[in-house]
């Protein structure tokens, strides 16, 4: 047998012929994304006796990622933990540190999430292993946009995507790219954001990486639709969906349809977009996501609040801030007091109402994204019982609205966002005249 070299860190020769047939082939499924009969694969090269400790590790690090694309998150962390300790290869403990980050930041757990990035960070300098350094600091990078911190999001992204072009790795850079666009979004660079997205859509497309296509199409309609394109976000999130379908992805499904149904909402289709968002709600609770079921329980109790359903929105938005509190982050406990305050308001409670916009405002100064952020304005600007402070939110809020038209090259996308009737209503409540923008 040619001592062929796999993986980069072993050779053919100290694997028999059978497992490293398994193992191949494993490799070909996965790559084909029929993950499932990736497992079984590298199930039977696991059987094999007397492999190498490293290839062990290795084929456990591989299925943990099936396990996980596949919804099997605790399947996925055993894989991931015997691929850290069967092996004391640095270079392969290191990466399998990384996958139990993306887990625990996966289940909400930031703060474990981000020891374990650090840790294998430290752990990839040491060791000069570019693709270990990239894939941590990706990771840091997406901890430092959920906590708000997006300069320190983006130096960790930007050097993520050095490391990995430098060893050219091109699904690893459509991966960075992909955080960057969404860093980008929470920013509310929408321009730059799509210009990202893009690419890494390219990137994928021309890897037949059609899991990860889908979730590009997914960004790309949610920037449509913070910039009140719904027609194209439709678009986009149905053409993904559609692909998830497909593919078997659960794991990406709840936050597709989520977005499905916020575009339906917004187009006037009410009954069918409260569908879809309750199909992310269910889809979000089984899999064990608390972000996306943070964030559809967001969508359904605004959209209850818009038609008239006050008794259901109220237990939505207790439901809310039960997931805030699990989640343990400003962004979500923004957002949950962000609901509560309009439920108030809608109730007629006006100082409490206050009250709780106040300290929407509050968590919400670095960790929400300016899409929300000048929304929130805009209501407390509504809310606030003193004109003066009333005046002081509508010009913040025209101005995040400025910082987001301004960039925009495409004229039919500036056109949908300052002509959109809520940011209208901010900009003529500013004396500004949206032409000029």
């Amino acid at each position: 047998m040619p001592d062929q070299i796999i993986s980069g860190v072993f050779s053919a020769r100290e694997i028999g012929a059978a497992a490293l047939s398994a193992y191949r082939e494993g490799r070909g499924a996965a790559s084909q994304q029929k993950y499932g009969k990736a497992i079984r694969f590298y199930t039977d090269a696991l059987a094999f006796e007397g492999t190498p400790s490293l290839f062990r590790a290795r084929v456990h690090e591989y299925r943990g990622l099936c396990h996980w694309l596949l919804s099997d998150f605790d399947a996925a962390e055993q894989d991931y933990r015997a691929a850290l300790t069967i092996s004391d290869n640095k270079d392969q403990i290191a990466r399998a540190r990384v996958r139990l980050g993306e887990l625990a930041d996966f289940r909400g757990d930031y703060p474990q999430a981000a020891q374990l990035y650090q840790q294998a960070l430290t752990e990839g300098i040491d060791t000069e292993n570019l693709l270990v350094i990239g894939r941590a600091r990706r990771g840091l990078g997406i901890l430092s946009r959920k906590q708000g911190h997006s300069e320190d999001a983006i130096r960790h992204l930007t050097q993520a995507l050095a490391a990995f072009r430098q060893i050219g790795e091109a699904r690893e850079q459509a991966r960075v790219l992909t955080s960057l666009g969404r860093t980008r979004h929470a920013r509310g660079e929408y321009q730059l954001a799509l210009d990202a997205h893009h690419e890494a859509l390219t990137i994928f497309d021309s890897l037949n990486d059609r899991w990860r296509m889908v979730q590009a199409y997914a960004d790309i309609g949610e920037c449509h639709q913070a910039l009140y394109d719904f027609p194209t976000a439709l678009r986009y999130h149905e053409k993904g969906l559609d692909m998830a379908i497909q593919l078997g992805a659960n794991l990406l499904k709840p936050e597709i349809q989520r977005n499905v149904g916020v575009d339906m909402i917004s187009l006037g289709r009410y009954e069918e977009g409260l569908v879809y968002l309750q199909l992310a709600l269910d889809g979000a609770r089984h899999i064990g996501n608390r972000e996306q079921e943070a964030l559809t329980l967001f969508n359904i109790a605004r959209a209850r609040m818009m038609h008239a359903q006050p008794e259901l929105a109220a237990q939505t938005v207790a439901d809310l801030d039960k997931a805030a509190e699990a989640l343990d982050a400003e962004q979500f406990r923004a957002l949950a007091a962000f609901a509560r305050g309009e439920l108030l308001y809608h109730q007629g409670k006006q100082e409490a109402a206050v009250a709780a916009l106040n300290a929407a405002m509050l968590a919400a100064q670095t960790s929400v994204d300016r899409g929300i952020l000048w929304k929130l304005h805009a209501t407390i600007s509504h809310v606030a019982g003193n004109e003066a402070i009333a005046g002081v939110h509508r010009t913040i809020a025209a101005d995040f609205i400025r910082q987001t038209a301004e960039p925009l090259r495409d004229t039919h996308l500036k056109s949908c966002f300052v002509n959109a009737p809520p940011v209208l209503a901010v900009l003529h409540a500013a004396g500004i005249n949206p032409a000029n923008l």
